[in-house]
């Protein structure tokens, strides 16, 4: 019966992780988490088989993975005791630790140089910004106070001086202008 890296550490009371962990330093896998590779000595004990859901349309939906299934027969070959599993979760959790402290390093170290780098670009943009406001707050309080102007404007001036030229054009009478004199 074949057997994926999790269900043989389940036997022993370790993670996938661990047990990869396991495998790796006995010789069976090359790599890194994540990305491992079988070796020539885990050839005749692991078989991997290659997947791909090609449904179509974006990338992202073309999956592809492998899985890796080893045989029960590699249980004979490792050798794992209490206090090597101590030991292999104290190397995990000191690899993660590192991780995690090289990530926060990068954060940092990448967050200060972008604030310098674009201390003048940040300042540029902030004053168009501050430009762009103050000019349409004033565009916008110039409509309000002119908005009731131009309404009376349009309905005593604008309005029957284009009905004066329609008429005017169209050669029509008003009925107010036969009742004059």
């Amino acid at each position: 019966m074949r057997k994926s890296a999790r269900s043989l550490g389940q036997d022993y009371g370790l993670t996938a992780q661990e047990m990869n962990f396991v495998l790796k330093e006995e010789g069976y896998l090359n790599g890194e988490s994540g990305d491992y590779t079988v070796t020539e000595k885990g050839e005749k004990y692991a078989e991997e088989r290659d997947y791909h859901r090609g449904t179509g349309g974006y990338a992202h939906y073309n999956r592809y993975w492998t899985t890796r299934t080893w045989n029960d027969e590699i249980q004979d070959e490792i050798d794992i005791t209490e206090e090597r599993i101590r030991e292999i979760r104290q190397a995990i959790a000191l690899a993660k630790q590192k991780v995690n402290a090289q990530e926060e390093e990068y954060t940092a170290v990448e967050y200060y140089e972008n604030s310098n780098e674009n201390t003048s670009e940040s300042n540029t943009d902030v004053f168009v910004i501050a430009v762009s406001t103050l000019l349409t707050a004033a565009a916008t309080y110039g409509i309000y106070k002119t908005a009731p102007h131009i309404k009376r404007w349009w309905s005593d001036t604008a309005v029957p001086g284009l009905k004066k030229a329609k008429n005017k054009l169209t050669g029509s009478i008003s009925l107010c202008n036969l009742c004059k004199p």
